[in-house]
Formats: C-alpha cells, structure tokens, sequence
C-alpha cells in the first residue's frame, strides 16, 4: 500500500488529494487540518443574533476565472454541482470616500450557499474516495526516514497532536508515509509553523522569504432596508466596493489603501442564494499597513490579536459608513444605530505580496516524493502577466498541478513494492 499525507485543508491541499485518488483510487490519502473542518481561505466564521445562525465569508468572500484551465476544469465541476455559481452584481472602485465607478469588468464567482461549501465537499469526496479527513491535528513535525521499507524508498515520520483526544495519552500520533503534501507556505518557511527542518527541506530550499499580508476583518449585520430597495432592486447599493484598481486579479502591485481602515468592502446579502437572512450582512477589510500598526507583536504559541479591538471596530465602522452612505447607488442611509452584529479579526496571513508571488504551479522534490502547493503560486514561467491566477483559482491550479506530478512517482513505487512482494 502507498500513502500521502497532506498537511492543510484548504483549496489547494484538498485538490491535490482529489487529484491523486481519482488518478491512482488504492492510494490511502490522509489530510492533517489543525481546526475543526476544512476550509483555509474559504473559512466562514458563523455567528448567532437573536437566534438567528449567520455565516460570514471573511476570508474569501468571492473569486474570479482567470485561465481556461480553471473554467473549463475544476470550477465548470463546481457549478455543475451547485457548489459555487457566478455573482452577477454591481462591483465598483473608489479613490476616496465619495468617489466610485461602476464595473463588471470581471466574473466574479461566491460558493453556495457560502464559499465554504467547496472546501466541505471537497472533503467529503476525499472520504467517500477512501482517504481520510483528520481534523484537530496539529502537525508538529515531518522528517524522512532515508531506509525503512523493504525497498528501501524511504518514507516520512508525521508527528501530529490531536487536540480532540478525550485522554492525553492519546494526543500524540506518530505515522508513516510515502508522500508529503505541504499546502502553506508557513509549513516550510522558518517561522513558528514550520514543521521541516533545515536539513528535511533539501530541494524545497528554492522556496524564497514569501512576505504576507495581514488585514483586519469587520463583520457587520444590519436591520434588514425596506423590501423595496433591498435586494434586487437597480438601484441597490453596490456589491462589491475596492479602494483603488477595481480588478481583484491585477497582477500588478496595487499600495492604494493600505494605510486605510477600509480597503474592501463586500455585501454578503447580495450572493447567491443570500437573500433569505433576516438581517443585511457586510464584510470589510482593512489595508495591509493599517492592520500591521494596530496588531500586539507576535508571541510563539498564541494567535495574533489586536492592541485595542474596540477602536479599531469603531474607526471601521465610521470610515465604512461614510464611504457607503457617499456612494451615489445606495438607496438608503446606513447609520450606527442599525447596526444589529459588529465584530472585528485579525486575519495576519492574508495573502502573499504581489510581488512575492512565484511564476510556477508548485514545488517538488521527487526523489523524497514532498511538495509544496498554495495560492502563492501563480502558474508557469513564461506565462503572459495578465493570464496569472490568483486567490481561489492559483490555490486550485496548483493543488491540482502537483497531485498529477506526484502521480507518476507514485505509480512507480506502486510497481516496485508489488515487483518486491513476487521476488
């Protein structure tokens, strides 16, 4: 029997194991999440008001189609499975808080009935294609082991803590593996994460510094406007409002906004399949700078947090309703006194600088079958800039480019042991 492990449970690392049970389905595949589902950065964060259960998209509130590899492939089998659909709406940019343009430049797409519904399906068919979900795992480290099969192939040491263990002395797991999938970066660059070594990352060296981006998440709900003007209406305000260039997927580095509490704003009431929530519900996030300034410094073990979560909510809060309320499309008045849910997060590892991304799929050291995937790769040397993926889609086309890399190297130790077993 061959086996993977793969560490992460985002879009990348869940469709990197797809990939490798549909093309070899004997291999026994094992994803290691940390939290209690999958998800990455098509989490939710789910709150209850007044009884009433609402989901947030905090992270990725929406995503685009920027390749025919992308839109004829993986996300063509979303919608056909009612897992994401398009979000057609009104997507605007602005310079200042009373300045906007209209665009539809580009196609935006939002999972139903929330961008987690890809992750949670994704993982179903993991397990229905006979591979594992090991949710509450913490990974604490990977080492390979050079000689420890009959032939000799060498396989990786997975140390991993259950942190759902009812009894401590069950909390430490320790498994091997033919393969390692890493799907985040923080796994292999020195940090606080990282779980190789120097001398287990050998190949996976050419992986330079990848600087994050952090942002604050504001999430806010409101009493629901008059039926008349909300939703659906065509003079409803806007769905989606950018500070700077309107095109989520420039590749080209874009610092307008940075210093700003509110960089992005999304109006979760107006996707598909939103309407029914009694309540009017936003997500806003902040520019990078702004949120950098206002975090504690990092400590090893405990998650980052804010100096003062309440100023920072209220400062979001004003800088939000100024800008909307200026925006000649909203039909109504948005004030404080609306407000029915407001919180405030730190997301610290948005995503990975522009600049910093890598012009390649994914990384892989084939002769100790470990690889790296992620949205922090953009797709092939040589690919014309404006044809590079981002987010959701780059996450996507580089799980699936290292799964069908893994494939070969992974038939060929199929055939080995099996030209083993008959000697």
């Amino acid at each position: 029997m061959v086996s993977v492990a793969v560490v992460g449970s985002g879009i990348s690392g869940l469709i990197c194991a797809q990939t490798i049970l549909k093309q070899i389905p004997e291999v026994k595949v094992a994803v290691y999440e940390w939290g209690r589902g999958p998800g990455g950065r098509t989490a939710r964060r789910r709150v209850s008001i007044n009884e009433t259960s609402l989901s947030f998209d905090h992270a990725a509130p929406f995503f685009s189609s920027s390749t025919k590899l992308f839109r004829d492939g993986i996300l063509n089998d979303w919608i056909d499975r009612g897992i994401a659909l398009p979000w057609v709406g009104k997507f605007a940019s602005f310079s200042g808080n009373d300045d906007s343009t209209i665009t539809t430049s580009t196609e935006r797409f939002t999972g139903v009935p929330t961008m987690h519904s890809i992750c949670k399906s994704l993982s179903n068919d993991i397990v229905t294609g006979g591979g594992e979900m090991l949710f509450g795992r913490h990974v604490l480290s990977a080492n390979f082991d050079t000689v420890s099969d009959d032939c000799n192939s060498g396989r990786w040491r997975i140390s991993a803590n259950n942190r759902f263990a009812a009894d401590k002395a069950m909390q430490l797991e320790n498994r091997q593996f033919d393969a390692l999938v890493l799907s985040d970066k923080l796994l292999v660059l020195p940090n606080q994460y990282a779980i190789l070594s120097e001398v287990e990352t050998g190949e996976l060296i050419s992986l330079p510094p990848l600087k994050s981006e952090a942002c604050v998440v504001l999430l806010l709900a409101f009493n629901k406007p008059a039926p008349s003007t909300f939703p659906g209406s065509s003079n409803t305000v806007c769905d989606v409002l950018k500070r700077g260039n309107n095109d989520e997927d420039k590749n080209a580095e874009n610092n307008e906004g940075s210093d700003s509490a509110v960089r992005l704003i999304v109006h979760e009431s107006t996707k598909p399949h939103r309407d029914d929530n009694k309540l009017d519900m936003w997500v806003v996030h902040s520019g990078s700078n702004y949120a950098l300034e206002r975090l504690r410094p990092e400590i090893d073990g405990e998650a980052p947090s804010l100096e003062n979560e309440d100023a920072v909510k209220s400062e979001m809060i004003a800088e939000f309703l100024q800008i909307l309320n200026n925006q000649d499309s909203t039909p109504v008045q948005y004030t404080p006194d609306a407000v029915a849910y407001s919180s405030v997060m730190v997301w610290d590892h948005a995503q990975v600088r522009m600049t910093d991304r890598l012009h390649k799929t994914h990384l892989l050291d084939h002769e100790r079958r470990i690889g790296v995937c992620g949205d922090f790769f953009s797709g092939e040397d040589g690919k014309e800039k404006q044809q590079l993926a981002t987010g959701v889609e780059a996450a996507a086309l580089s799980g699936s480019a290292l799964g069908l890399s893994l494939v070969p190297h992974l038939e060929a130790l199929i055939a080995q042991r099996k030209d083993g077993a008959k000697m």
